[in-house]
This record gives structure tokens, sequence and C-alpha cells, in this order.
């Protein structure tokens, strides 16, 4: 009878949090994708194919928020259905207790937990560094068609770029900013017009601008403009070549940032902060390691515990969402939906504050980035417990 029971379960839970997990992914996406490339897309600046592979490659990075959200959801909605139509009360009267009408839902978010960890720590970094690298590959077949009107320009590494209009290759109030390694601005172009080329032979963009103005910031550290009469002048005509190999060759050489490190790649560079650590205690400097742990390690140790954390959600907010569903008893999906994204809007929203400590080293963010999962899943035991003996 419990093997019966527990398909019977098991179906439900599955089927709603395949539906959710769809939904989810589908939101998440096309909130990433009018945030990054609609525009481009609209403009016709990329490729169709190019397109779907950018979607496609940023399905691992949404699913690691779409999981829990879904599993939560398909709970609520399989186990709330389950209840409004007094199945949970038969199953109960016959003698079974609630961690067993239960259990389909702990081996679906166990199983989703451990796909969570390896999706957050393997295939979410790599699929977001592929996303970036396939973002320049376009920019640099195609580097003209990227500077669009009214649009502050980004995806060219160290420049900011701005057009106010354009008619074919001649531009109109053309402003340019380069910046230095630490994003700040060192050379600042104003032009009244100009004309974009690209020379397939260097492969080099080149900009030349027409009646305008340059000026170069201090490198004083103030971020203030110069203001020595030689760092501020007028052209009326200022040619300017960007070797396209060497920026987007820089960009794919760079260090990749921690988000975009698989869990192996997060070792190597925790062990390389430890290492520095030693040798700054045996200088005696212990820069940057007043609070016991260095800058650097704490925001490698940060980003995989909140990893993990993310991954363990899966199974905090399923616990905390079978009892709910069991007590609120609805079978109306929009209500269900709406249950769940209140209740992962608070874990995520305790996560979030816990990640604005990081700055405070000394409290270790990096173990408390894992009290949300203790309380929902504290929370979550409790009312199971409660509901268990009534």
């Amino acid at each position: 009878m419990l093997n019966l029971l527990h398909r019977h379960v098991l179906k439900e839970v599955l089927v709603s949090t395949a539906l959710a997990m769809g939904l989810f992914v589908f939101v998440l996406l096309l909130g990433n994708a009018m945030r990054d490339i609609a525009e481009l897309v609209a403009a016709g600046k990329l490729d169709f194919m190019v397109f779907l592979k950018l979607m496609g490659l940023l399905i691992p990075y949404v699913a690691a928020y779409a999981l829990p959200l879904g599993v939560l959801t398909g709970t609520l909605m399989a186990l709330g259905r389950l209840s409004s139509q007094q199945e949970i009360t038969a199953m109960k009267s016959s003698g079974i207790s609630l961690y067993q009408i239960a259990s389909p839902v702990f081996v679906i978010s166990f199983i989703g937990m451990i796909v969570g960890v390896v999706v957050n720590l393997h295939y979410a970094p790599q699929s977001r560094l592929a996303y970036k690298h396939l973002m320049v590959s376009a920019i640099s077949e195609n580097p003209i068609g990227f500077i669009e009107e009214r649009r502050f320009i980004r995806e060219f590494p160290g420049y900011v770029i701005y057009m106010g209009d354009r008619a074919g290759p001649v531009m109109q109030d053309f402003w340019i900013w380069e910046l230095d390694d630490e994003k700040r601005v060192k050379l600042f172009l104003r032009a009244k017009e100009g004309e974009i080329n690209f020379d397939k032979t260097n492969s080099a963009l080149v900009l030349t601008l027409r009646d305008g103005t340059a000026e170069e910031r201090d490198d004083s550290g103030s971020g203030g403009l110069a203001d020595e009469p030689m760092r501020s002048l007028f052209f009326g005509e200022l040619p300017i070549e960007l070797p396209m190999g060497k920026i987007f060759g820089e960009k794919s050489r760079r260090q990749a940032r921690i988000k975009e490190m698989t869990f192996a790649q997060l070792m190597e560079r925790r062990d390389e902060e430890l290492v520095n650590e030693a040798a700054a205690a045996a200088d005696g400097t212990r820069d940057g390691t007043t609070e016991g742990i260095s800058k650097g390690r704490m925001k490698v140790q940060m980003h995989m515990q909140k990893s993990f954390a993310m991954a363990f959600s899966v199974f905090s907010l399923a616990i905390f969402g079978v009892p709910l569903a069991i007590q609120v008893g609805r079978k109306e999906s929009y209500a269900n939906l709406a249950i769940a994204l209140i209740i992962a809007m608070s874990y995520y929203f305790l996560i979030i504050a816990v990640s604005w400590l990081e700055g405070a080293r000394g409290l270790r963010p990096d173990l408390l980035i894992w009290l949300p999962n203790i309380i929902f899943q504290a929370v979550g035991f409790y009312l199971i417990q409660r509901a268990n003996r009534h």
C-alpha cells in the first residue's frame, strides 16, 4: 500500500515540480535576455543562431535559482491539491505518518540538492564564462554594428562609448571614455562628429573624430580632471585605432572572476590566498589579514559557501513547504505560486542580508550564510512534527 501511495505522491510532486521549473526557467531566461541581448537582437546586431546559443548558455546559470523555486512550488501545488481533496487526511487516518507521506518530497529535494551543487559549482560558472566569450566573439565579428545610437556601449573592454546619432559610418555627438584597470576614467574624448570604419587588414576599429576636445584625468588618485592646460586640448581631426585582436585577446586571457570559477578553480584560488596570508604573516605585514582571514580568501570562501547553501536550499525550502501545503490546503496554482514566491523571497532576503556582512570578516559571514537554511529547516521540521500529531 505504501509503495502505491508513494508512487501517487511522487508522480504528483514530479509533474508539479517540472511545470514550475519550466515556468521559472522561462521567466528568468526572459529577464536576463531583456537585460543583456534583447536590444541587440531587436536591432539585428546578433545572428539568430548566436541568440539561441546565448540563451542555451544562460540555462545552467538561471537553473541555480529556478531549482529551489521549482521544488518548493511543486511541493506546495502537489500536497496542497492532495490536502484540499482530503487525500492527506485519509492517508493519516490509515495510520500513515506525515513523514511517510512526504518521503517522496524528501527524495526529490535531496536529488535536487545534489544537482544544485553540481550546477552551481561546475556548469553555471562554465556557462557564464562561455556566454561572455560568445558575446565577445559576436562583437569582434561585427564591431561597427554594436555601436548603437543613444546607448552606452560597454562591450569593448577598457572603453565606454556613446553616440547621439549616426548616418551610415558618420557619427554625431560622439563620446568615449578610456578606463584604467580599476575602471576609472583616464581619458575623455568628445567630438561633434566622426567616422567609424573597420580595417580588416590590421583587424582594427578606426575612429576618426572631428571638432572635439580631449581631457586627461590626473593620476593622483583623486579622480578629478587635470587642471594643467597641457592635459586638455581641442582638435580638428583625431584618428583613434582600436586593435580588435589586442582588445579581445586581453578579454579572453584575463583572469577569471570568482563567479566564473568552478569548484576546483576556487580551491586553487583559496590555496593561493592561504599562501599569501602565510607569507604576509612571516613578513610581519599581515596586510588585509587583521581580522584573521584575508579579504581575498573571504571572498572566495563566501562564494563557495553561498553556492553550497543555495543548493542546500532545495531541501530546506521543500521541508518548509510540506507542512505549509497541508495546512493551507489550496489547490489553486496561482495561490501556491504566490506562497512559494513569498517564502523564496524571504529566504533570499536572509541570504542577501548575510552577504552584506562580507566586509566584517571577524563575524565569519562565510559560515553565517548557512543560517537561513538552519532557520527554514528548524521551522519546517517543527511544523511537520506538529502537523503529524493532529
